[in-house]
């Protein structure tokens, strides 16, 4: 199993574990592999799986072997047929949550936040000296970046999260991970969502969000958020471009984090 943590050396730690019966593919043009397996070979491989989940934005789709292809050297066969088709970036192994047994992908970027004090010249050395570049920095947090690995680094970035996790001057580390959207643990209680049962009262006042979300998940959708404060660190938080400009009105800082007064 792979591990990574959330709220740094003493926050909470979550594993997951590989599914052999799942095969993730990404292409370089992000077009389907459907439109990118031209050769009779490779579509003879693709239509040995079914397909589970589409990422459209990063080109990546999840697989599933059937069950009449159940051994391991059949299986890698299709998988070295995919990686050979030429606008195929990657064709590997699935991670999926233990719990809730749904995928969860990874990408070769980490997120990292250094302690408030230190320079940012010294948070580029460490991250140099890590085998790291800077892909982005993240306005919304002091010395807060978005990092990525050498390409081909694969799983390795598990790794690499938690040795720097462990950097005295590190307060949060860990990979990017990607997950396919569904309804929280909570979605029986969001009666704005849907029609709703609680605790035995049915409530139907919702705004038909249930249905919408065929049309649209909000991709290129700014939302505005107002609040007396926002947890920054809050792993929802985590992923680049999640946090655009955020304010303190009262302080007059880029710092909504509540304080003693919220």
């Amino acid at each position: 199993m792979l591990s990574f943590r959330y709220g740094g050396q003493n926050g909470r730690a979550f594993k997951l574990k590989t599914d052999k019966d799942l095969v993730v593919v990404r292409t370089q043009s992000r077009r389907p592999l459907e439109a990118a397996a031209q050769s009779t070979r490779a579509r003879q491989a693709l239509d040995n799986l079914e397909p589970v989940h589409r990422f459209h934005h990063a080109g990546v789709e999840i697989f599933r072997y059937p069950q009449t292809i159940r051994h391991a050297s059949a299986r890698g066969a299709i998988r070295t047929t995919i990686q050979s088709v030429e606008d195929v970036q990657f064709a590997g192994r699935v991670l999926v949550d233990p719990q809730s047994k749904q995928p969860v992908l990874y990408t070769e970027n980490l997120f990292a936040k250094f302690d408030d004090a230190l320079a940012e010249s010294t948070c580029r050395k460490i991250i140099k000296a890590s085998g790291l570049k800077i892909k982005r920095i993240l306005e919304y947090a002091r010395n807060t970046f978005f990092i990525e690995a050498p390409e081909g680094t694969g799983q390795e970035v598990f790794a690499i999260a938690e040795s720097l996790l462990r950097h005295k001057h590190v307060e949060l580390c860990h990979p990017e991970l990607v997950r396919q959207m569904g309804w929280r643990t909570a979605f029986p209680r969001q009666w704005h969502l849907k029609k709703t049962t609680i605790d035995g009262t049915v409530y139907d006042a919702h705004a038909n969000v249930e249905a919408a979300w065929a049309l649209s998940e909000g991709e290129n959708i700014t939302v505005a958020i107002i609040d007396d404060g926002m947890d920054l660190d809050h792993e929802e938080f985590a992923g680049s471009g999640k946090l655009i400009a955020p304010r303190d009105v009262t302080r007059a800082t880029d710092d909504p984090r509540p304080g003693s007064r919220d």
